[in-house]
């Protein structure tokens, strides 16, 4: 892929979480992956202000490839994990509130819809560690088994996909779906979906040729 395509591509992404209010100032990061080359946004950028420049490049071991200015994403050590222990293309680390918020209450964030299905589950809330750790790290890369996305206490949420549209959806799916229960959980017990039900629902999904997300 065009290294110029890449690197807009995560400026626009940035913008969009930065819109979205899924990121506040210099919090949260992304990545994207072109073959041995993993692109990121720099350390203490604000996500809302990223331009295409700004965008580092490293291998799968996080050397920088590229002369630059700029230091890769704090969290490199958590993307690069990703990377290597999934078939992602494109990673999105953020700090929406709803997400946060579920996560300093629960150790999974229960299927409150049948969206769920598309994140592998219930999403699980993985420990709070020192951010660009390798304890964070690992406790992530845990929490991801089998999954699309976490939740991560005291902290945020990350999400990976085919692309970074993709990745993005889903780390807004986590949040739309951590609202959905905080909600309820206000008022009364949450309904919840079994993983068989979410299978069901992925089965038919499959069948129907139907998706939420985007693809692409």
């Amino acid at each position: 892929m065009d290294s110029d395509v890449v690197r807009e591509g995560l400026a626009v992404a940035a913008g969009r979480l930065a819109t979205r209010g899924l990121v506040i100032g210099t919090g949260g990061n992304l990545s994207a992956r072109d073959g041995d080359r993993v692109y990121t946004t720099p350390s203490g950028a604000d996500l809302a202000e990223l331009t295409a420049d700004q965008v580092v490049v490293t291998d799968l071991d996080g050397n920088v490839l590229e002369d630059t200015e700029y230091r890769p994403t704090s969290e490199l050590l958590l993307h690069l994990e990703i990377y290597r222990s999934t078939n992602a293309r494109a990673v999105v680390h953020a700090h929406p509130i709803a997400s946060i918020a579920a996560a300093n209450l629960v150790d999974e964030l229960p299927a409150v819809h049948y969206t769920a299905a598309l994140l592998g589950g219930a999403v699980r809330v993985a420990p709070h560690e020192i951010f660009g750790t390798q304890a964070l790290t690992g406790a992530v890369a845990g929490a991801l088994t089998e999954r699309t996305a976490a939740l991560m206490r005291n902290h945020g949420s990350v999400a990976y996909g085919e692309s970074l549209g993709i990745a993005c959806e889903r780390i807004e799916l986590v949040d739309w779906l951590a609202e959905i229960y905080l909600r309820t959980a206000a008022v009364g017990t949450a309904a919840t979906l079994t993983q068989k039900q979410l299978i069901q629902v992925a089965v038919a999904a499959a069948e129907r040729g139907y998706s939420p997300l985007r693809r692409k």
